[in-house]
């Protein structure tokens, strides 16, 4: 019996391979720059925020990394429904009034505190939002090796100029604010740069958390394109409710603990899966699903 459906689940052609690999080049072109911009602040903060406090040695010594693991923390166990593209507008808001707050208080523990606690939970959301979206990139390039490289450079890259300005803005003798001014440029030109950016990553990881399309998408929905792929792919039930899980960002943990399968049976029928749709990861299972949806929604206007 053949099954008419607008998922082509055949091999990829050479040709189709170098497009997807090609699509990467764009999108991590321009997470690296916002990478650039968003650790220039860093670099600044090392070298004009933190010798100001530098007389609460005690307090400076340590602190610094608390703000940082709590935002790790909170980010990691928010709940699935958190729209978390709102929540990258908060830590660049974070960082203008960490800077606001040293170019306007005193330097006094208390400031410290409040300073320091914004710049770096706002860093941790940052660095926890493109280290995710780098791993993502991993599966879809020839080389992972190149894109992993391209994104530490990137860090490294904007360290070290928000170190060396802010270091020439300090032996110069220049007045405190300066480099304030200097970082609130910095982020305004973060927020002109996040909407393309999540436009060029969106269009790219469909899956990711960062990346709202599945939200948009009722648990219905999911079920139903699942059940799509169940018959294209021939999966069987327990491979229908698996992709099902995917769909909706269960881990392998959760789909396991969700069905009472060992981790180890879990991945196994995954790779099962990938293999029937002739695909690699959950990235491309989701694009498979959206490109379902946008042929199944052309059909229907037809």
């Amino acid at each position: 019996m053949r099954l008419d459906c607008p998922v082509d689940v055949q091999a990829a052609s050479p040709s189709d391979k170098t497009e997807k690999q090609a699509s990467v080049v764009k999108p991590l072109a321009f997470l690296c720059l916002f990478i650039v911009v968003i650790t220039f602040n860093s670099g600044l903060m090392y070298q004009v925020l933190n010798p100001a406090y530098a007389h609460h040695q005690w307090l400076v010594s340590w602190y610094w990394a608390v703000p940082y693991i709590i935002a790790l923390y909170i980010m990691k166990n928010l709940p699935e429904k958190t729209n978390r593209t709102y929540i990258l507008y908060v830590a660049i808001a974070m960082i203008g009034f960490a800077f606001l707050g040293f170019m306007t208080l005193d330097r006094s523990a208390a400031s410290y505190l409040l300073v320091n606690t914004l710049m770096l939970g706002a860093c941790g959301v940052y660095d926890l939002f493109w280290w995710s979206i780098l791993g993502e990139m991993l599966g879809l390039g020839k080389n992972p090796a190149r894109i992993l490289g391209a994104g530490l450079s990137a860090n490294v890259l904007g360290v070290l100029l928000g170190g060396l300005i802010g270091n020439a803005i300090t032996a110069s003798g220049a007045s405190s604010y300066n480099p304030s001014v200097l970082a609130l440029a910095v982020v305004c030109f973060t927020l002109i740069l996040l909407p393309p950016l999540h436009k060029y990553l969106s269009a790219l990881l469909k899956n990711h958390a960062y990346l709202t399309v599945l939200s948009e998408m009722s648990p219905a929905e999911q079920s139903r394109m699942a059940d799509s792929f169940a018959l294209v792919g021939r999966l069987t039930e327990r491979e229908s409710q698996i992709a099902a899980l995917l769909l909706k960002g269960k881990t392998y943990r959760m789909i396991a603990g969700e069905l009472f399968l060992s981790e180890n049976t879990v991945k196994t029928h995954i790779k099962n899966i990938y293999s029937k749709l002739n695909i690699q990861n959950r990235t491309e299972l989701i694009n498979l699903m959206m490109e379902h949806q946008y042929s199944v929604q052309s059909s229907r206007s037809h």
